[in-house]
Order: structure tokens, then C-alpha cells, then sequence
């Protein structure tokens, strides 16, 4: 019998599940440290930077898979889907993929390659919706030793089959380039070298955040990260409402700032928060219960990162981000939300690119 494995697929605000699934692989955190190496990341534990918790679940997802090894991938309480490690001599092993540096903001460069196993999900969440039979949670990552006979079952039906290709990143753009390529968008070379300055002052203050035990709430996260970078882009301290109607921060497209003046609405959460589902309801919520007919576009941030939603023709919300930004890795595609660029998020934040929708 195969070791079975069970990988959580994120966090409430982090569904991995799609990533996953769709490039036949599995990743773990963090990945900035560099490739696992046992005496380095015992090292980091020991510096109080890594969790022991989370070093040990690294030290089984980087050296004791195998090949047939059986992976259920769940969310919360439930599995999603059954997946299966080819042997070692397939492109199955324990690979660090700098691909994956930036995945809803976190970095999970760790990674395996996984045949999952989509013939198998129908029967899969019927044995669990009769059974009730997945209950792992607070470890990401970890062996199961206790299954439902007829889960155990669906193992032996596992079928071999090519990999699906993985995607390919472009490198983050340096200041300098990004500057030129905001530039070649049309903003002015001033707002350009004031959005650098922003950019630069937003980077510093975020590494100093990642170093604090205790993270910003959403006020500061508005008043030191989003106002700047806001005010950067050429919007005015007139059409920009802090707490307006319990807002988190509204932008005006003229005065007054009255409700049928709103064009965007900010909703923040505290540093490092997710930004999915809830956060989006939310915000939706917010411009039905105050019917803000002429808001066009929803932003959802943390402060780092910056994740823009847009209002359809038939006055429904895509739940699928148009634009997305991450201040620390700043590219032109993104894995997640994928084919997002940030040089054009950038400048639909711009109050021109706002107004223009």
C-alpha cells in the first residue's frame, strides 16, 4: 500500500486549488530561503524565522514522497481530488521553481510534479458527502494514516498519463523599467518619478511590516501604504474619502463628494491578509447597500498587494480580477490572477484610467 499524503490547497482568501489542478503539481512555504536543505532550514528555525512546525512539514514534502505515493488535496475539511506521484525516474521529484515566488502573494517555490486524477473527483465528494470522512486541518502538509475503506479503493482506479506543461513567468521589472514602461503608457515623467519614490517608500515600510510580530491593522495599512500610493498617481487629497460611509477608502471622480461621485471603492485588510472571496463580498456588498450606481471598479489590498476587480456591461461584478499588483514583484503577466499585468494596473489606477471605464 502506498503512503498517502493530504496538502492543503491555501487558506480562507488563498484557494490553490485551480493552480493545482490545472499544472499537475502541488507547492509548499515559504520558498524564499532557497532550496530545502535540511541544515539551512534548521538554522532558520533556531533564528526564530521559520516555525518548527512548518520546517518539519518542508522536510517531508522536500525528501520523504515517493514515487507512487498517493496525495489528497483538500480545502478546509474536504478533499478536492486525488493525485498520484509518478515514479522517481518521471519528472515527479522535489523541484525549487522561482515560477512560483509570488502565488496570491506568498512565496511557494517548493514543488512536486502530480498526476491528479479528475476521473476520480464525482466519486470522491460523493464517498465524502456520504461518509463525512475528511477531517484534516491546521497541518498543510502531512501523512494520513486513517481512510474510509472506499476511498481507499478509488486508489487502485489511478491511471497514469502525461503531465500537464508548466507556465512560464517573466522576471520582475526594476524600477528603471518600470518607470520606462509607465512612461511608454503615457504618464508624465513627474507622476513617474513620483510613483517610483512611492513604490521605493512602500517597499521599505512593507519589509519592516514582515519583521513585526504584530501586523498593521487596515487603517494604518490605508493611511502609510494606500494614501501615498494613490496620491502618487495624481489623485487629490479632495477626491480621496477616508472612512467615508465606513469605507475604507472611496475615490471620487468630481466633487462633491457625494454618492453618485464614487468610482472606486478601496476595501483593505491587515497586512498579509487574503484577499478572496470574503473581501470581494464585501466590498460588493458595500455598493449595493449604498447604491453606488456610478462605481466602476473595486480594489482589495493589504497594502503589498493590490488586486483590482471591474464592474460588467450588465452591472454584475467579474469575479475574476482584471489587474493585480504585487509592490514587492512587479511583472507584466502573474501567475495568479493569470494574465494580469501590473504596468496596466498601474495606470487604470490612475484617475484617468478610472474615469475612462
Amino acid at each position: 500500500m502506498p503512503q498517502v499524503w493530504q496538502i492543503a490547497a491555501g487558506e480562507t482568501g488563498r484557494d490553490y486549488t485551480k493552480l493545482f489542478l490545472d499544472y499537475d503539481l502541488m507547492f509548499m512555504g515559504p520558498g524564499n530561503p532557497g532550496a530545502y536543505y535540511k541544515h539551512s532550514y534548521d538554522a532558520l528555525v533556531e533564528q526564530g524565522l521559520v516555525k518548527k512546525g512548518i520546517a518539519t512539514q518542508l522536510r517531508q514534502f522536500c525528501t520523504e514522497i515517493n514515487g507512487n505515493d498517493i496525495v489528497l488535496l483538500r480545502l478546509g475539511s474536504q478533499a478536492k481530488a486525488i493525485g498520484w506521484i509518478r515514479p522517481w525516474r518521471a519528472p515527479g521529484e522535489y523541484r525549487w521553481m522561482s515560477t512560483f515566488d509570488d502565488v496570491f502573494g506568498w512565496d511557494l517555490q517548493h514543488t512536486r510534479r502530480v498526476i491528479w486524477q479528475h476521473h476520480l473527483t464525482d466519486d470522491l465528494q460523493k464517498i465524502q458527502k456520504s461518509k463525512g470522512l475528511f477531517y484534516y486541518r491546521g497541518s498543510a502538509f502531512s501523512k494520513v494514516n486513517r481512510l474510509e475503506g472506499q476511498i481507499l479503493e478509488l486508489f487502485k482506479q489511478c491511471k497514469p498519463r502525461d503531465l500537464k506543461p508548466l507556465p512560464s513567468l517573466p522576471e520582475p521589472l526594476t524600477l528603471e523599467e518600470l518607470g520606462t514602461e509607465l512612461f511608454s503608457k503615457g504618464l508624465p515623467n513627474e507622476d513617474v518619478d513620483k510613483f517610483i519614490l512611492a513604490i521605493q517608500r512602500q517597499r521599505r515600510l512593507a519589509k519592516w511590516y514582515r519583521a513585526q510580530s504584530k501586523k498593521p491593522a487596515e487603517h494604518e495599512v490605508v493611511a502609510h501604504m494606500i494614501l501615498p500610493f494613490m496620491l502618487a498617481l495624481g489623485w487629490s487629497e479632495q477626491l480621496l474619502a477616508v472612512e467615508w460611509n465606513r469605507i475604507d477608502l472611496a475615490a471620487f471622480s468630481r466633487t462633491p463628494r457625494k454618492k453618485e461621485n464614487v468610482c472606486l471603492l478601496c476595501e483593505a485588510k491587515e497586512y498579509g491578509h487574503g484577499l478572496q472571496n470574503k473581501t470581494f463580498s464585501q466590498a460588493t456588498n458595500y455598493i449595493k447597500r449604498l447604491k453606488l450606481d456610478n462605481c466602476k471598479r473595486i480594489l482589495l489590498t493589504d497594502g503589498e498587494r493590490l488586486y483590482l476587480y471591474q464592474r460588467k456591461k450588465d452591472d454584475s461584478w467579474d469575479e475574476n480580477p482584471v489587474g493585480y499588483l504585487n509592490v514587492k514583484l512587479i511583472r507584466t503577466n502573474h501567475i495568479a490572477p493569470a494574465g494580469t499585468s501590473a504596468v496596466d494596473t498601474i495606470m487604470a489606477l490612475t484617475p484617468a484610467g478610472i474615469n475612462r471605464v
